[in-house]
């Protein structure tokens, strides 16, 4: 079993924007695996989507309003510095590198979990950490690709601190905030009020974000 102090939470996304969803999301990592850190990396180039229409420094200006005052959540600017595509088995690596002690606790989507396999390198992935899958109430694992549904079987522990081990995944045990980045976005540029949804609806509004 690692200590807390080496076990270090990753949480990579466009973020865009950033919304109360997602700081559930780190809070929830953050407690149920004891970490001392969670760091939220927004992604530069994504090669799964279209580039967002607010620039990768403005979102990641955006993720550190939003964590102020968050205890251990932290964000991470690497993959904005990087040019060309952004991908996790290549930022996991370099966070790696830096943090040879440590098993990283990262957090991906049910959505994105779904479609590891399209992912560069998803079995170098399986083995990089630990792989933490938060999945929305109802989430079907049942329709995973049989690969995947053979790792998973095979792999899955019950999340909490004394499981963080590499070539593990385990299942956030939280519900998912009802709305996303799309939904917020759109009521942006209807010109309604998104308070409730994002700590950053202010600086939105002040900068033109998404109208």
């Amino acid at each position: 079993m690692n200590s807390l102090s080496q076990r270090l939470g990753i949480f990579g996304g466009t973020f865009d924007p950033i919304h109360f969803g997602h700081l559930a999301l780190a809070r929830a990592l953050r407690e149920t695996f004891a970490l001392p850190q969670v760091r939220l990396i927004p992604t530069g180039l994504p090669p799964h989507r279209d580039a967002p229409p607010v620039s990768p420094q403005q979102r990641f200006e955006l993720v550190q309003l939003a964590l102020a005052g968050e205890p251990g959540l932290v964000a991470d600017d690497r993959e904005i510095r990087r040019s060309g595509y952004c991908y996790t088995i290549d930022t996991l690596a370099e966070i790696q590198r830096e943090n040879p002690q440590a098993v990283l606790v990262w957090l991906i989507g049910g959505d994105s979990f779904l479609n590891l396999q399209t992912w560069r390198r998803w079995r170098e992935l399986l083995d990089a950490g630990h792989m933490v899958v938060a999945a929305r109430p109802g989430f079907d694992f049942s329709a995973l690709p049989s690969d995947l549904a053979e790792e998973f079987a095979v792999r899955t522990v019950l999340a909490s601190p004394g499981t963080a081990e590499k070539g593990r995944i385990s299942v956030l045990p939280t519900p998912l905030l009802p709305f996303s980045s799309t939904e917020i976005r759109a009521r942006i540029a209807r010109g309604e009020d998104v308070a409730a949804l994002t700590p950053v609806a202010d600086a939105i509004h002040r900068a033109g974000f998404y109208r």
